[in-house]
């Protein structure tokens, strides 16, 4: 693999999968430095921005569809170095707004670091549902940091809550009140703490910005940063909260991910947070179940799981069981589960899982999951998810309903 020398003052692009070594130089990734000998891994389907400080030599290894480019110049725009700086001279919020690969997580890791260097401690939230970082697909969560970073994906949830769907557009106000008690947990741990906050990409429509205005409300941030445009409405709601908001330019360079790789992302995600899984046999008396519609009567859990069972079985015209314990059988005997949401208090989200088996007769659950603690509660999702994170199925129509019965 090659040898790669870059001069000061431009910049190294790293397409993921892919390595570099810094050899000798001074380089920095979203003005965290990287250190001499300090291997730089990228992750398929991301990029990464090796700015020079210094001319820097770099051993760069990458495998398929992965590479690099040299780009003149820093493609951090100065606007979001502008940005980054002033924000951090003392505590505050941060919200970026943008669609999707609009550069919104480059950005918020920018103002993160910017924030740990100034303050010694801050406080990054991830809220986008499809393009989770540091939690999985379909939730929220944070992570406090005491030193920057190149990649928050490297990086997991300090604490999460539970939405339930890739996009918050069929569950609007579960993704404000899951933002709401993260909020208030970060507030109450930490105080006064500056915050990244990575928005979700919902950007197109009047709902969706009726949804950025009611998250605006809800985290009172002191700067909304736009990539791009930002409507009236939101600047409205800006000046009424008292918040600064600025209207930022795009990167200089974006790779755009189509919906495929979105989707790949996501299954890596998923994977990632059910790594090290084992089955577990859990009695139903010893736990609170119920389904993201707050259906909690065991009938209310089997109509829900049969609506998502038969969902799938119509779509995909395979032959599944209308039994819904014959139905969940036989799709773990193919490695696929219904992605379900595990507590181990009331207030605390302690990771995912896959059900793969609702035995009434017995009286017990399976789950398949990495965790290993006391269960108190398991929330079963509206995702049909395999073993290695693959979204087989899913049916968003379950969340129009209060109950089922």
């Amino acid at each position: 693999m090659p040898i790669v020398r870059v001069k000061k003052g431009d910049t190294l692009i790293l397409h993921g999968p892919a390595s570099a070594l810094l050899i000798e130089g001074r380089a920095s990734v979203l003005g965290c430095p990287l250190a001499p000998r300090a291997k730089l891994i990228v992750k398929s389907w991301r990029s990464r921005p090796i700015y020079a400080e210094r001319d820097f030599v770099a051993d760069i290894t990458y495998g398929e569809s992965g590479g690099y480019d040299i780009v003149e110049g820093d493609t951090i725009p100065d606007e979001w170095k502008v940005l980054a700086e002033k924000a951090s001279k003392s505590s505050s919020r941060v919200c970026v707004y943008g669609g999707v690969d609009s550069g919104k997580t480059t950005l918020a890791t920018l103002i993160l670091n910017s924030m740990i260097k100034k303050q010694k401690f801050a406080v990054y939230l991830d809220l986008d549902l499809g393009q989770s970082n540091i939690c999985p697909p379909t939730t929220v969560g944070y992570v406090s940091l005491r030193t920057p970073t190149f990649d928050i994906s490297y990086h997991r949830m300090e604490g999460g809550e539970i939405v339930g769907y890739i996009s918050p557009m069929p569950l609007i106000e579960a993704h404000l009140k899951a933002v709401e008690k993260l909020i208030e947990v970060v507030s109450r741990k930490y105080g006064h703490v500056s915050a990244s906050i990575d928005l979700d990409g919902w950007v197109s429509g009047d709902r969706a910005i009726e949804h950025k205005r009611a998250l605006i409300r809800v985290l009172r941030p002191n700067y909304v940063a736009s990539i791009g445009e930002l409507p009236d409405e939101l600047r409205r709601e800006c000046e009424m909260l008292g918040a600064t908001y600025e209207v930022l330019p795009p990167p200089q360079e974006v790779r755009k991910r189509d919906q495929s790789a979105r989707r790949k992302l996501r299954e890596l995600a998923y994977e990632r947070f059910l790594r090290k899984s084992a089955i577990r046999r859990i009695p139903i008396s010893w736990i609170n179940l119920k389904t993201l519609t707050n259906g909690a009567a065991l009938r209310d859990v089997m109509r829900y799981l049969e609506m998502l069972t038969q969902g799938y079985a119509e779509e995909s015209i395979e032959p599944i069981e209308r039994d819904v314990e014959k139905a969940l059988s036989d799709l773990a005997k193919n490695g696929i589960g219904v992605l379900s949401y595990l507590r181990s208090s009331p207030e605390t989200f302690a990771g995912i899982g896959l059900l793969i088996d609702f035995n009434t007769r017995e009286g017990i659950v399976r789950i398949l999951t990495p965790y290993r603690g006391q269960i108190k509660e398991i929330i079963v999702g509206a995702i049909l998810l395999s073993v290695e994170g693959e979204e087989v199925y899913s049916n968003p129509k379950l969340f129009t309903l209060s109950s089922i019965s």
